[in-house]
């Protein structure tokens, strides 16, 4: 069975994700898991927190999740099985080794500036505030120059799953700045792998790249918008410019490593 993991930090922000992943659970069948991370005050050894200190937390911490938990699972009228589970320490490292163990089919949380969570080894949506599920019909490949010259740097498999699961159709959009001229064969071999007529491309020209993709969300309906974080390029999750993308964008906005299974 699918999963979905849901990480909420219990923010207004991670609350609505987390409402988005239930949602999303019930229309495609999956179950969803909570996951929260205590991440404790870096305070000198020689002050340690007081045992009982952390145990108020973490039982703060816990009936926190469970509410959020029953809410959930009345939000979808019983229909979605959630869990929920509680760690303490290093944000990524906790995330990370839950997800290698549940394997989820997509991560799920709320805008924030916490990016590193972009090199999870797994499709992680980030959703903008008060924006709800509804089921989706477009989703935008944002992509680069390399890309356009190398394919699709994520297995098809994914993208099929997508389009079978949503009845989604893609559309790829690459920002071309100071003025560079389109390929003379766009996509070509992004067409001829995906499903026929379920691919449009799309080049705009701006000044920037941040310009570019709020240009084209401004005049296109959209329901996602899919990034590959990678270690160069536009959208490597260290530069600002895939932050700001992200952060400012008004519909979920999804990384997808290369090499997803």
């Amino acid at each position: 069975m699918r999963s979905i993991i849901a990480l909420v930090d219990f923010t207004e922000n991670s609350t609505n994700a987390a409402r988005y992943a239930a949602d999303m659970a019930a229309f495609i069948d999956a179950e969803l898991h909570l996951v929260h991370v205590l991440d404790l005050p870096d305070i000198p050894i020689t002050v340690p927190i007081p045992d009982y200190v952390i145990d108020e937390m973490r039982n703060s911490c816990f009936n926190s999740l469970e509410n959020l938990s029953l809410e959930l699972k009345r939000q979808t009228g019983g229909k979605v099985q959630v869990g929920s589970d509680l760690e303490t320490g290093n944000l990524f490292s906790n995330v990370k080794n839950f997800c290698l163990w549940k394997k989820p089919f997509i991560v799920v949380m709320g805008a924030s500036s916490k990016t590193d969570l972009w090199n999870l080894p797994f499709p992680l949506l980030i959703i903008p505030a008060k924006v709800r599920f509804h089921p989706i019909q477009k989703i935008v490949l944002a992509c680069d120059k390399e890309e356009i010259n190398t394919g699709i740097p994520i297995p098809l498999d994914f993208l099929k799953e997508l389009q079978d699961l949503f009845s989604a159709r893609f559309d790829v959009l690459t920002v071309s700045v100071k003025d560079q001229r389109a390929p003379a064969k766009l996509f070509d071999s992004w067409q001829e792998s995906l499903i026929k007529n379920s691919l449009e491309v799309h080049f705009v020209s701006a000044t920037s790249v941040e310009e570019g993709v709020h240009a084209y969300l401004d005049d296109h309906t959209a329901d996602w918008l899919m990034l590959f974080p990678k270690r160069s390029g536009f959208f490597r999750p260290q530069k600002s410019i895939a932050k700001e993308i992200v952060l400012n964008c008004p519909l979920p906005a999804m990384a997808v490593p290369s090499g997803k299974k």
